[in-house]
């Protein structure tokens, strides 16, 4: 089936004004200001100067549901694809958090291989929060090798009570692996890190780049806009040549807490001269929101 969509606002992702966008094959052909196409089998859509635009990537969603921090019924759902559809997004990538032992990655690639077939774009990471790093094959290498959908590892998660405390020499060993599954499998091979609220910040990732032959581009640390002093590390990890990612779900609640709105966020970072290439946003989607006390004991869960 040939597709002629007429009349659409095109941003590619640049605005191009108003203009006829020909599919065929599943596959843009051609964009132009006026396509003449004609045949029965020509299916031609008016978009009334309808905005068009690349689908989104949302870089960390929980795809086969998450949460759990407050006892078994504060699971979440698994995610529908209308939703993430209805939101604009076509790629999406998967990753466990603090359960995977209730949540296992045979249901996250599962997951994964099914919202392909429903026809958006989905990877995910092997391994979660915790280390050693759970896998499907045995060993990183193997999961990146041999899986087609896993990209890398994550949601590690370092600063956070929840968090396994990885040394800086285990971590490198880590991203070692991963790095060298990604050239052998020609992967990107990214090391997913969930960052808490603990003080230490970003201090193990300039550890283990300082100390170890490991790139800090490797590293892709997210829910950066948690609070003003975690943003601020943010800013010097990117202007040293990392990627950061902010998470733009969240609550009132959380807001007053100190959050910094995703949006708020972004133009924050950017006014301080941050590249807007080496910033993303992701929804966590799935996640729960839980809030904790000082001492680790959960006070909230949105």
């Amino acid at each position: 089936m040939i597709k002629l969509i007429r009349n659409a606002q095109v941003h590619s992702p640049t605005p191009l004004g108003v203009c006829d966008i020909l599919i065929a094959d599943k596959r843009i052909v051609r964009i132009d200001e006026k396509i003449e196409i004609n045949g029965d089998d020509v299916e031609i859509i008016d978009a009334h100067h309808r905005i068009v635009a690349p689908g989104l990537v949302d870089s960390l969603v929980h795809i086969s549901g998450g949460g759990g921090e407050g006892g078994y019924a504060t699971r979440t759902p698994e995610l529908n694809v209308v939703d993430a559809v209805k939101a604009g997004v076509t790629t999406v990538i998967g990753a466990l958090g603090t359960d995977a032992t209730t949540r296992t990655l045979g249901e996250l690639h599962g997951k994964a291989k099914a919202l392909n077939e429903q026809g958006i774009s989905c990877f995910h990471y092997t391994g979660a929060y915790q280390v050693p790093v759970p896998t499907m094959t045995g060993n990183i290498r193997n999961d990146m090798i041999y899986i087609d959908t896993v990209i890398g590892v994550g949601e590690l998660a370092i600063s956070d009570h929840r968090s396994s405390q990885p040394t800086a020499h285990e971590l490198a060993r880590i991203a070692a692996d991963t790095h060298v599954a990604g050239l052998l499998s020609g992967k990107k091979g990214v090391v997913s890190i969930h960052v808490g609220d603990h003080d230490q910040h970003l201090n193990l990732l300039h550890q283990v780049v300082e100390e170890f032959p490991e790139s800090i581009s490797q590293f892709y640390p997210t829910h950066m806009n948690r609070h003003q002093a975690l943003l601020d590390a943010g800013v010097t990890f990117a202007k040293k040549g990392g990627f950061i990612d902010l998470t733009t779900s969240t609550t009132e609640q959380i807001l007053a807490k100190g959050e910094v709105r995703a949006s708020k966020a972004l133009a924050y970072v950017l006014s301080k001269g941050v590249a807007i290439e080496q910033v993303t946003m992701s929804s966590d989607a799935q996640g729960s929101l839980p809030q904790f006390a000082s001492a680790g004991q959960i006070e909230s869960l949105e």
